[in-house]
């Protein structure tokens, strides 16, 4: 049987190889809003994926399905990526997935956010941490797998997905949609979004993102008494939602989400719009909300009780209301004695002296493969460090890429060891 340092060894071998993939990954801009290159991000990856003896497919999503979700953005195409290494012995399948857009990298960087540069042992560039230095951390898991000699079992597929900044809808949650990714041909999934090396994380809050617009009437400011201010109305909305944001905060979890101050359920007003001149009386003003729920509330019963206040509102004011929604993710999380949850822990502890399971406090693609294809044998796990997500002058260590590589190659192992033939359903 192969020893698990001859794994580590083969992935310490590769750590120049690693540098210069991410490298290359991040210099591709595949920044979201609105979806900028990523047929050029899924050539790459479908490339590094076939040299490496992948069968691997482009999944193009349909124009009608990103503008249903996405309506000014179908002049960007959407290409997720799929490969698949399949073993004629039998034994789980297991399935990597990991987004490669970006959030827009923005200005004051110390560093052209796509121009990676290598200093005193970080990578500097957009998307570094969050996430493609994840995809790179389950392929090269993967690559050293195969230099020290191990007998793959099953199977292992890895998929490359859009749009997880912008609710993911047209990339993991399509794959699930379409069948890619289901209790029939996964038993193991890992998301490999940034949570760091030391540590899986079990699932996420949710989200609901809202707009709600007051109807008034126009008038001349000399002459309010002839409109109706919409600004005056949204006041009184706003007021309710700052004793139902009193409310949410008496609804906790127990799980560990982190930081802890994020164990509650959460409102805030975002942004306001209203007005056009100093003199006229508004008749529209909109503002946007965030929403955010702990596992055991659902989006439908939100819905509801923002349309309750919207309700008192009008009664209050008589004026129109609208609501408008943004996007949605329901909360997700898995049990901790899960098996592959167990595994990784078991790995995470040859390099850290402990480790605790997490609970995001946002929302992210993982809730697609829980909730949606009902795949509870699924954690989060990868080397970017969640508080270099979205910051200017983002980086990532490489000694986490490698250790992540590391945990993920020897929980390859024990699961195709220990998972004697497939589970599915």
């Amino acid at each position: 049987m192969v020893q698990k340092t001859e794994i580590y060894a083969a992935i310490d071998n590769r750590r120049s190889e690693i540098i210069d993939f991410m490298q290359e990954f991040v210099s591709i801009e595949t920044e979201n809003p609105p979806g900028r290159n990523y047929d050029e991000g899924a050539a790459f990856l479908a490339d590094a994926m076939v040299e490496r003896g992948y069968e691997v497919e482009s999944v193009e999503v349909p124009e009608d399905t990103v503008a249903e979700n996405y309506p000014d953005r179908t002049a960007h195409e959407r290409v997720n990526v799929l490969g698949q290494k399949e073993s004629d012995q039998s034994g789980p399948d297991i399935h990597f997935t990991g987004h490669f857009d970006v959030v827009p990298a923005g200005e004051d960087w110390s560093y052209d956010p796509y121009d990676p540069v290598l200093e005193d042992g970080r990578l500097y560039g957009r998307g570094t941490s969050d996430m493609k230095s994840g995809i790179a951390a389950s392929l090269f898991a993967v690559d050293a797998l195969e230099a020290a000699g191990v007998d793959l079992k099953g199977s292992v597929t890895q998929s490359m997905t859009v749009d997880e900044e912008t609710g993911g809808f047209t990339g993991l949650g399509y794959l699930v949609d379409e069948g890619y990714i289901s209790r029939e041909n996964t038993d193991y999934c890992i998301y490999t979004e940034c949570f760091d090396s030391s540590r899986i994380c079990l699932g996420h809050r949710g989200v609901l993102k809202f707009h709600v617009i007051a109807h008034g009437s126009k008038a001349h400011g000399c002459m309010a008494h002839d409109g109706s201010n919409a600004v005056m109305a949204l006041n009184d909305f706003l007021a309710r939602v700052d004793s139902y944001e009193d409310e949410l905060h008496e609804r906790t979890t127990d799980l560990p989400v982190t930081p802890v101050e994020s164990r509650q359920a959460d409102i805030s007003a975002t942004m306001i719009d209203a007005g056009y001149s100093e003199n006229v009386i508004p008749d529209r003003c909109q503002a946007t909300f965030y929403r955010v729920l702990v596992p055991g509330e659902s989006v439908e019963s939100a819905r509801e009780e923002i349309h309750e206040l919207i309700s008192e509102s009008q009664n209050a004011t008589e004026t129109k209301f609208e609501y408008d929604e943004i996007m949605f993710a329901e909360p997700a999380s898995v049990s901790e004695d899960c098996t592959v949850s167990k595994t990784y822990t078991e790995n995470i502890l040859d390099f850290y002296d402990e480790t605790d399971p997490v609970v995001s406090p946002g929302s992210d693609d993982q809730r697609f493969v829980v909730n949606d294809a009902g795949i509870e044998e699924c954690i989060v796990y990868g080397p970017g460090l969640l508080e270099q997500a979205h910051v200017v002058d983002e980086y990532i260590p490489i000694n986490e890429i490698v250790t992540a590589a590391k945990v993920m190659a020897a929980s390859t192992t024990d699961l195709m060891e220990t998972t004697e033939s497939p589970t599915h359903g």
